[in-house]
Formats: structure tokens, sequence, C-alpha cells
């Protein structure tokens, strides 16, 4: 029903406790919260899916502070919102990829600084059982819950409006009688990246005769990666055929997949992986023509920025969580299984991926015009 046994019990728990205690889903015509938190625990990618929400609460409530409640790998995406006023860290051991988790002794901290902001209202879009823990205690009188209406859909009482992640949020709002005109993702750049990204160009001698296109080649789940050699072909052909400069990005410990496409490569391509910040990156990508990338957060940041991107994906389901633009594409591997979310797949170690071929992509390019 559920991805596992953990996530099905903290969905219970969480629709028991709405069902319970915060049973009113509209709000009164005159309800003016002064605070709102929001809770998004998972990972980058996901909470760019969510930003959505914050720019309509704020577009309803322009009053009101806007809170979120994070983990360390996606706060940028949120102090970086236009629309939010505040971000406090809490390390979920469920979403936890690396680093330690918050504590027991500091998750109750974290509930009693909580209480004392007084929140009007909560909104939990992915939560944990001790966030869900907060809920019951109250830390706040109202309170919008998705895993309440994720539940139902499964049930069959209740449904969301669409497939994809942005729509499945935003009808979180929607239920409450929260007007939701805004659907575009967002992650915002500032004057000195910008310019951090301008001296970056002219360093690497990047000028406007030539296309610039990214490319991350990797993902923390590895079926959802294309193979390097795949890579290194379609980075050969874009610098013979469009003349264009290669931008390997990605974190640290992806360093080793670049390595071997660059060693795969005839060609010289830059590699700035594990060398940028988050908000660097998003500076460097909104100058690329293109970015191509697996299924991953610097994909969704991509179109968050606004580049036109290529997503490829594999086990992942891109009608769910495909990036979000007018200019964004995605390629899915032609296989009779559906998007599976698995992390052994029959094919092999390459997956499903295997079944997306280069010409897939230059296809997909020429089709687009993206580049000249």
């Amino acid at each position: 029903m559920f991805q596992n046994v953990s996530e099905t019990l903290t969905l219970i728990a969480s629709t028991v406790i709405q069902r319970l205690f915060y049973w009113k889903r509209w709000f009164p015509k005159n309800f003016a919260p002064k605070r709102i938190l929001v809770v998004k625990l998972d990972h980058l990618g996901d909470v760019l899916l969510a930003t959505p929400v914050f720019s309509n609460l704020s577009r309803a409530y322009p009053d009101a502070e806007l809170h979120a409640l994070a983990g360390a790998w996606s706060r940028v995406v949120l102090e970086k919102h236009p629309d939010v006023n505040k971000v406090l860290e809490y390390n979920s051991p469920a979403f936890c990829r690396a680093g330690p988790p918050t504590s027991l002794k500091q998750t109750f901290q974290l509930y009693r600084a909580l209480r004392r902001q007084k929140y009007d209202l909560m909104v939990a879009l992915r939560s944990d059982w001790r966030t869900v823990c907060f809920a019951l205690l109250r830390v706040a009188p109202k309170r919008l819950d998705r895993a309440t209406l994720q539940v139902g859909n499964k049930l069959g009482f209740a449904r969301f409006t669409g497939i994809h992640e942005t729509t499945r949020n935003l009808d979180v709002l929607d239920k409450a009688g929260v007007p939701t005109p805004i659907k575009a993702t967002t992650f915002s750049v500032t004057v000195e990246n910008k310019k951090w990204a301008s001296n970056f160009l002219t360093a690497h001698q990047i000028g406007e005769g030539r296309p610039l296109i990214a490319i991350h080649p990797g993902s923390p789940i590895p079926l959802k990666r294309w193979m390097p050699e795949r890579y290194a072909e379609l980075a050969d052909w874009l610098i013979a055929r469009k003349r264009a400069k290669i931008l390997f990005v990605g974190v640290k410990d992806e360093m080793p997949i670049i390595t071997e496409i660059q060693r795969l490569m005839q060609a010289e391509a830059i590699n700035i992986a594990g060398k940028t910040t988050l908000t660097q990156l998003a500076s460097i990508l909104r100058t690329c023509n293109v970015f191509i990338g697996n299924d991953s957060g610097p994909m969704h940041l991509a179109a968050a920025v606004g580049t036109p991107t290529i997503g490829l994906y594999g086990p992942g389901d891109p009608t769910r969580f495909g990036p979000v633009g007018t200019k964004c594409r995605t390629i899915q591997s032609q296989t009779d299984c559906p998007p599976c979310q698995g992390t052994t797949c029959r094919f092999g170690k390459d997956g499903c991926m295997s079944k997306i071929q280069v010409a897939d992509v230059i296809q997909m390019l020429e089709e687009t015009a993206y580049l000249p």
C-alpha cells in the first residue's frame, strides 16, 4: 500500500490525529493567522516541488509570518524563498542520508521552541512520527495534513486532483479553501551569486558564442543513474555537433562517476562537482542553455531557476516527480513494467535506465530546439 511499514504507521497515526483533533477542514472567512508553520522533512527535489505551497500561503495570508521545518540538506531552498520568514532545522531519522539525525533530546527542545512561537496553523506536507507527535501535543490549534489526504486517496474516500507532487501538495491547501493560483517552483538567486557565476564563466572562457550544457550524472539511488559510457558519448556529440561547453555538476561523492565519464570522453569538459554551494550551483544553472540529468535534486533546481531541462527516468515516475516548467521534458525508459521506485531490478545493475539510448536524448534535443 505504501513504501514501508514505518511510513504506513506514520501516515495512519497522522490521519487519526487529524480526524480526532483537527476535524474542521475549512477555515472561517475571517481566518487571519499571524504565524504559520509548514513541515516538509524530505529531500532537496521534494522540497523544491513544495515551494508553490509557500508562495500560495503568502498570497492568501500576506500579513502572516511563514516558518518552515526542514532538514539541513534542503533548508537553503526555503531560506532563499522570498515568502519564507524563518527556517527551523530538524534532521529526521527517516530522511537522513548523511550526518547524524536530530536526537530525541534535541527534538524535545525543538518542540518547546515551536510551542513558544504560538503558531496559528500547521501545514504538514511530509512528517515523521516525531513531528506527528507535535500535532498530538498541539503545536498549533489548526492543522492541514497531506497524510490524511494520502490515506483517503488510497482507500477511495478522498481524491487528489492530479498525479504530480506539486498538485498533491497544493491539494492540501485547496481542500481547506485556500486559493492556489501559483504553480511554479521557486529558487531565488542572489546578486552576489549572479556575480560569482559571471566571474566563473569569464574564468573558463565561456561566452555567448557557444552553448553551455550542464550534465548531472549522479543520484543517491544507483538504479536512477544513466550509464557513464552513454553520458560520455552524449557529451562528445554535443561538443562535436553543437560546439557546446560541457559542465558536469554534482556533489563531492559523485566525483568518481564524473571522473569515469571524463576518462571515456574524447573531448574535454569542465567538472565543478563538490566545488559549489547550492546557491552558486543555481546561479550557474540559470546561465546554461540546457540541463540534462537523472531524476535528482539538481534536475529540479535547474527547472526552478528556469533552465530548459531534460530529465532521464528509470524506476522513478516522471508523471509524479518530473521537473516543473514549460521548458521541461522527460525521457522514460521503455519497459513492460511501470515505474517501481525500487532498489533492485530484473534488468541487472544498470536497471531499466539501460533502455534509454543516446539517440533518444539527441532526438529530444533536436525536437525541442533548445540548442541552435
